[in-house]
């Protein structure tokens, strides 16, 4: 077609600015491709996660095509938005499924021709999304990926199996910090606190680049409020003790909060629109108690005129058209990329597993409970990551591509 969404050009408009490329040098490391991989696939989903059914297969590695470029990716993370998929996944029998949304690597191949200039890739730490329209997951050795709109390119000073959760969390936390202040919000209930993404809320705040947000945190056991606590929450609700919700109405006056935003679903829904005034928003996000939406007072969506909508990260960062989503993922990747470094507020902890073992060490990390740690699964360890990274001669640009760049706008 003769026009081109914006959208799909995001990484490429991004690459030349600093907030894109963080420092990311342009060494090329020789790698040795080989022709088979390994990846995990789901053979049979089910409700009952313990009854969920996945395996390890082998399959030809990937051949990037024009304007894509082939990652070998180091580590990816097992977010609730994935394994949420294994018990609600309608695939048919008979079918595997590639899964992981998300994940980080080193680009060690660029497609044929020159459509974009992806041979400026090679060699980079990135992370990777959008791949299942490719009918791949982040869950596998090797993937294709479009340089347009699933390539996006870490900062140098961040080491690439850090970056596995570089997008799901991190821009989810900005954008419900954006979204509340869009519409016109100084203040906001947010449940589940105590998680990954919690945390990042918390941290996120102080920082200058955030709106000024006021954040009240509800969590559901003591231990969790004093980890918040311990990295600068001011406000946090116990559900667990008897006067909680009193302590939430006195919250919610005090700092005229208005936008509630839910990771449980479940009765914490309809608790949270009934604590919340007249106009006020319930945004649920999430689905972590694993039931529907229940407890909603009809009386609070007629007369008090309050709101329930749903909030996915994707609508979010595409909302007003594809010129508004190039100023928004602009300004979500500065934001986000500066979290990512040591020490920083989009920084997560993780607890690494080998991929034949990602279905038991889930399972145990749901059961021991998953407060302050995040499965990743690793396909590469330290010294592979190094060995990836250590340089080799320079691989020849295609003759194409140099010409681009000879005859490219300023």
């Amino acid at each position: 077609k003769a026009t081109v969404s914006v959208l799909n050009w995001l990484p490429t408009l991004f690459t030349p600015f600093p907030f894109a490329t963080m420092g990311a040098s342009n060494s090329t490391p020789a790698y040795d491709i080989p022709q088979k991989m390994k990846r995990v696939v789901l053979v049979e989903p089910n409700p009952d996660m313990a009854k969920v059914k996945l395996e390890l297969e082998e399959v030809d590695v990937p051949e990037p095509k024009a304007g894509e470029v082939l990652v070998k990716l180091v580590a990816a993370p097992v977010n609730p938005s994935d394994y949420g998929k294994w018990r609600m996944s309608g695939q048919a029998a008979g079918q595997r499924t590639p899964i992981g949304n998300e994940g980080a690597g080193v680009v060690v191949k660029c497609g044929p021709g020159a459509t974009t200039p992806n041979w400026k890739y090679l060699g980079k730490k990135v992370g990777v999304v959008n791949l299942q329209k490719l009918g791949q997951g982040s869950y596998q050795e090797y993937v294709r990926v479009s340089v347009m709109d699933g390539v996006f390119i870490m900062p140098d000073e961040v080491d690439v199996q850090d970056a596995a959760s570089f997008f799901v969390n991190p821009y989810t936390c900005v954008g419900i910090c954006d979204t509340v202040k869009a519409d016109g919000g100084s203040a906001f209930i947010h449940t589940a606190a105590a998680s990954q993404l919690g945390q990042m809320i918390v941290k996120y705040l102080k920082t200058t680049d955030a709106p000024k947000l006021t954040v009240i945190n509800v969590v559901r056991r003591q231990e969790q409020a004093d980890l918040l606590k311990e990295i600068g929450a001011e406000h946090v609700v116990v559900t667990s003790e008897a006067d909680w919700k009193e302590t939430l109405a006195a919250l919610i006056k005090e700092h005229k909060v208005t936008h509630a935003f839910d990771a449980i679903a479940g009765e914490s829904s309809g608790e949270m629109l009934t604590a919340l005034p007249p106009k006020g928003q319930l945004y649920i996000y999430g689905g972590l108690s694993e039931k529907p939406v229940s407890g909603i007072n009809p009386i609070d969506l007629i007369y008090a005129n309050k709101q329930v909508k749903g909030w996915f990260l994707s609508s979010h960062i595409r909302e007003g058209g594809s010129f508004a989503t190039v100023r928004r993922i602009g300004a979500m990747s500065k934001a986000v990329n500066a979290g990512l470094l040591e020490g920083q507020w989009a920084r997560s902890q993780f607890v690494d597993c080998a991929p034949e073992e990602l279905l038991p060490s889930l399972l145990k990390l749901r059961a021991d409970g998953c407060t302050n740690q995040k499965l990743r699964v690793r396909w590469v360890d330290n010294a592979g990551v190094a060995a990836l990274l250590g340089g080799a001669p320079e691989e020849t640009k295609p003759e194409e591509a140099e010409e681009e760049e000879e005859t490219k706008p300023e």
